[in-house]
Order: C-alpha cells, then structure tokens, then sequence
C-alpha cells in the first residue's frame, strides 16, 4: 500500500504544490497525518526543530495526484479505517472567534491540556475518560489559480473541521486542475461543535486509509458534499455564519431539485421539515455549516 508520510507538508493549498504520491482511482493508499504544532513541542526532545518545521498550521501529509482526474469531475474520497497516535492536545490563546477579546482578555484565559490516547479513550483528567471519535478536520483539492493557507475553506473543500469527515464518509469534490491535487491532514480524536477552543478539538495525529472515484460533476453542484450510511450532507464554508448555512441550504435544495425528483419549492418546504444543521467550526478564517438530510426520508437518486 502506498503512503503519503509526513516528510513533505504543506501548510497552504494551492495549484503548484508538487505532487508527492500518484494513485489510480479506487487504489487504497494511506496518509499519515502530522499534529499540529502545540504545548506539546515543549517536552519533546525534537521540540525546537519540530517548531521550525511546523511553521503553520493544519498541516497536509504532500499532495497526492490522482491520475485521470480533470476538471469537470467530482473527486469521491472515501475515508476508511483511521487510527490514532497516543497523543493529543487543545489550546485555547485566549480569543477565537467563538470568544473574541476585543479590549483585552476574553475573561477565560490561555489555557492548554496534552492528552494521552489509549483504548480508545482520551484520558482527560483521573477522573474523566472521554471516547475517540476520530474525524479528518481537512481535505481539499487545489483551487484552479489561488492560493489559501490550511486554515481556510471554500468550494475546493479545505478546513471543513466537521464531525461527519470520519471513517464511512465519502466526500465530494470538485477537481479544478488536472490530477485534483489532494491534501488531507488536521486529524482530531474528538471534536465539539464550533471547535471553539481553535486548536481542537483534541487535536491528533495517526493513519488513515483513503480511496478515491472519479465521476461527472453534477450540473447543480456548488459546493462540496458528502454521503455516509444514514445521511446525505452539503458542507459551506464562509464568514459569517448565516452566510454559510445559507450557501449549505443553498447547495442542498439544488441537489434535491437534480438527483432526487423534487421541484425547488417543494424541496425548500421539505428541508423545513427534515433539515439538520449546524455550525461545527466557528473559530478559523471560515465558518463551516453542515446540512443534512437522512437518507431515509429520501427515493433512490435518479
């Protein structure tokens, strides 16, 4: 199996990040993510060249080629098995944008807390065992022409830091330039929603295995998608909130309007009704808003 290893990141995605692993579409390969730089470097005895080298934040494992994708095709990634490194950390500087300090301190504080990862618990004190829900917080295909640092999200996907992103999820891209360019990293052992400390979640670093499919994109597609065994989900990502949900309600109304037999008033009335949403990141440059809808209130796609 194939793997894209932590000897090569990139902190920003973009259209000439250099290729560091070439797939075939439905080959398994497996990416091993780096955790974020951290409270952690300061008892590491690689802590001061780990810091230079983790120079920015939600580091990619390389940038991964898939041969034949183009633009005009959705990139699937399915997320398979993912298993964790035994140590994990959050941080909170004091202000995100969950909690601003405007004039001065938030009222809170810095505050941080490493973790260890064992049996599938994150040990949070003696008293308070917490179980891992592992989840990828970033995966993205490089925009067409510009450039954005791992903190942002958009229509190519990026920092998504939502929940559904685990093992059973597939999420759907559309490729902007010839090989879709993926990079994946940001791995949580367990996340809030709103991620409102801004480092995590407990973030995390470990293995997870990806395959990927090529098809046609879908002629409503705006922004990125995901399916999973229960529901069918749009994801948007902007500044502020309501914006993003409404680009996610946006998104999902189309995509019942195309795939699944329904008229565009009748969707939106039928969303009222059945829709789950909410913000699961409120702290990086972009907001992500997830909308779902369960599959089983849903005919067969058409």
């Amino acid at each position: 199996m194939q793997r894209a290893t932590r000897e090569t990141l990139y902190f920003e995605i973009g259209p000439d990040n250099a290729p560091t692993l070439h797939v075939q579409p439905g080959e398994v390969f497996e990416v091993e993510t780096q955790l974020n730089p951290g409270p952690w470097l300061e008892a590491h005895p690689q802590g001061e060249m780990l810091r230079e080298r983790l120079y920015g934040g939600n580091p990619s494992s390389g940038c991964v080629y898939i041969r034949g994708a183009m633009p005009g095709q959705v990139l699937t990634v399915h997320i398979g098995s993912i298993d964790l490194d035994p140590l994990g950390f959050t941080s909170f500087g004091g202000s995100t944008g969950a909690m601003p300090a405007w004039l001065g301190g938030s009222g809170i504080g810095a505050h941080h807390r490493v973790v260890e990862i064992r049996d599938g618990l994150i040990h949070w004190s003696d008293r308070l065992k917490l179980p891992a829900a592992p989840m990828i917080g970033f995966v993205g295909v490089a925009p067409a022409r510009e450039r954005h640092h791992n903190g942002w999200g958009g229509r190519w996907g990026g920092n998504f830091d939502a929940q559904e992103v685990t093992t059973g999820a597939a999420v759907q891209l559309a490729v902007n330039v010839p090989g879709a360019l993926l990079h994946i990293g940001d791995m949580h052992a367990i996340q809030g929603d709103g991620e409102i400390c801004g480092a995590g979640g407990i973030e995390a670093s470990g293995r997870v295995q990806v395959w990927c499919e090529l098809s046609e994109k879908p002629a409503s597609m705006s922004w990125p998608r995901l399916v999973n065994e229960t529901h069918i989900a749009t994801l948007a990502m902007a500044r502020p909130a309501e914006d993003a949900f409404r680009y996610a309600l946006e998104a999902m109304v189309l995509w019942l309007e195309e795939s699944y037999g329904f008229t565009r008033g009748d969707a939106y009335l039928f969303l009222g009704q059945v829709l789950e949403a909410r913000c699961t990141e409120f702290v990086n440059p972009t907001f992500t808003y997830v909308a779902k809808v369960a599959r089983r209130y849903l005919p067969d796609p058409s």
